[in-house]
């Protein structure tokens, strides 16, 4: 008779909590969305990436542009920056193992090169139009100090910690 009172006991306490667990519902699944989502969506229709951003936030704060200045500077910026963003790409393109190794992947990297400099200096002299001599120097200054602290971030991220 003990035993089976113990059996009932454990049935109706596995029954009451049973009941009380699925008493609850489920919960509503609430749309929300983060709070910088406006921010994202701009930021997906003009297609610059966080990192194209904070470059941008970057280089703006060492050059200390003026209203007039920063209103034609950035334009071309991004301009110059498109420019350099595809001949990196048709670059990374023959440097592919779908390419075929030889004297002409050869001649397209060179070709590819020397477009890198010719569009360097042709923002040059579109960016002396705009500023002084010492702001021109400090953007490529800049974007360097940028590339290598987020090189530099970038492995300090991807190195495990050993303890």
């Amino acid at each position: 008779m003990y035993k089976l009172a113990k059996y009932i006991f454990a049935l109706l306490f596995l029954l009451v909590i049973g009941c009380k667990t699925f008493g609850q519902g489920r919960p509503r699944v609430i749309f929300r969305r983060p709070p910088n989502f406006q921010q994202r969506v701009i930021r997906q229709q003009t297609g610059v990436s966080k990192v194209e951003a904070v470059r941008e936030n970057y280089i703006g704060q060492r050059l200390n542009l003026t209203s007039d200045e920063s209103q034609k500077f950035w334009p071309t910026y991004r301009r110059y920056q498109d420019a350099l963003k595809e001949v990196r790409r048709k670059k990374r393109i023959n440097n592919s193992s779908a390419q075929a190794n030889g004297t002409d992947q050869i001649q397209k990297e060179l070709f590819y090169e020397s477009e890198l400099v010719n569009i360097r200096k042709f923002y040059t002299d579109e960016f002396l139009k705009i500023l002084p001599p010492d702001k021109v120097s400090e953007i490529f200054k800049s974007e360097r100090e940028f590339t290598d602290e987020l090189i530099k971030q970038l492995t300090e991220r991807s190195v495990p910690v050993k303890n």
